[in-house]
C-alpha cells in the first residue's frame, strides 16, 4: 500500500529494492524543498543512501557528492552525522580484492566521534575503529582496542553493548584468553537485542559456540553442559542435538573415568 507521506514511500521503495522509483522520489522531494530544511536535509540522506547501497547500479561518486553537500549545507542537523559515518563506512567497505587504507579508515572514524560526541552515529563509529584494530591481529592494537571496548560495555549510556562483547570476545581469542573470551560471548548473547517484529531469531548456533567453548577451551563442563541442554530443548530439530548428546555423555564418562582413577 502506498504511504501517504512521500519520504516514507521513498524510503518503503528503497526497502523493497525499487531503486529507481526511490531515486525519483526523492530527488523530487530534495528538489522541492530549501535546502538545509528538513525535508531537503532528508532527501538528500535517502537519495545519498540510495546510491551508495543500491545493488546493481550503485553510484559511490554521487553519493558521497551528496553526503558531502548535506554536511556543508546543515551541519546542525542530525543526519550530518549519519552523512559523516555514511562516508567513513564507505572508505571501509572497499571492493573485493582491494584492500581499505586502514589508517584514512580510523581517521574518518574518528572524526564522527570527535565532530558529534555522544551521538549514537559516532557510537557505530566507535565500535568499527575497534574493530579494525582487533581485526589486525597484532596484540598491541588489540589489547588498546579491549581496554577501550571495555570501558564502553561499562558505560550504560553506551547503546551497542552486545556487538562490543563480541569484539571483546574476538579480541580474547586473539589474546588466547579463553575465559575471557567465554565470558564475553555469554554477555554477548545477554545482551543481544531482540526484534519482536522477526519470527526467525533464534540461539542454537549461540549456544553450541557457548557449549563447545566452555568444554574444550575452558574445560568448564557444568556451563558447557548447561548450553548444550539448552540447545537440546530449545531446539530439538537442530542439526547439532545429536552431536550435544554425544558431548554430554562423553563428559560424564570423562569425569567417571576421573573418579574411578583419584
Amino acid at each position: 500500500m502506498e504511504s501517504d507521506d512521500p519520504l516514507e514511500s521513498a524510503w518503503n521503495d528503497y526497502t523493497l529494492g525499487e531503486f529507481d522509483r526511490a531515486v525519483e522520489k526523492f530527488g523530487a522531494l530534495r528538489a522541492g524543498a530549501d535546502a538545509g530544511d528538513d525535508t531537503w536535509c532528508e532527501a538528500t540522506y535517502g537519495l545519498a543512501t540510495t546510491w551508495n547501497l543500491r545493488r546493481p547500479g550503485e553510484d559511490p561518486a554521487a553519493a558521497r557528492v551528496l553526503y558531502e553537500e548535506l554536511i556543508a549545507t546543515a551541519p546542525a542537523h542530525d543526519l550530518t552525522a549519519w552523512s559523516r559515518l555514511a562516508l567513513a563506512r564507505m572508505k571501509h567497505l572497499v571492493p573485493v580484492g582491494e584492500d581499505p587504507d586502514y589508517n584514512e579508515v580510523r581517521r574518518a572514524y574518528r572524526e564522527v566521534m570527535t565532530m558529534h560526541p555522544g551521538h549514537l552515529a559516532a557510537q557505530e563509529a566507535f565500535l568499527y575503529l575497534n574493530s579494525t584494530l582487533i581485526s589486525s591481529l597484532e596484540p598491541a592494537q588489540t589489547k588498546q582496542a579491549l581496554e577501550a571496548l571495555e570501558k564502553a560495555v561499562a558505560d550504560p549510556s553506551y547503546q551497542f553493548t552486545g556487538p562490543a562483547w563480541s569484539l571483546i570476545a574476538v579480541g580474547s581469542h586473539t589474546l588466547g584468553d579463553m575465559e575471557r573470551r567465554l565470558y564475553a560471548e555469554e554477555m554477548s548473547l545477554k545482551t543481544t537485542e531482540v526484534d519482536p517484529t522477526n519470527p526467525f531469531t533464534e540461539y542454537a548456533w549461540q549456544y553450541w559456540n557457548l557449549a563447545t567453548i566452555a568444554e574444550f577451551e575452558v574445560g568448564d563442563f557444568d556451563k558447557a553442559r548447561l548450553y548444550y541442554r539448552k540447545l537440546i530443548e530449545e531446539y530439538p530439530q537442530d542439526i547439532r542435538v545429536y552431536a550435544a548428546k554425544q558431548a554430554l555423555q562423553r563428559m560424564d564418562d570423562l569425569e567417571m573415568k576421573i573418579r574411578a582413577e583419584m
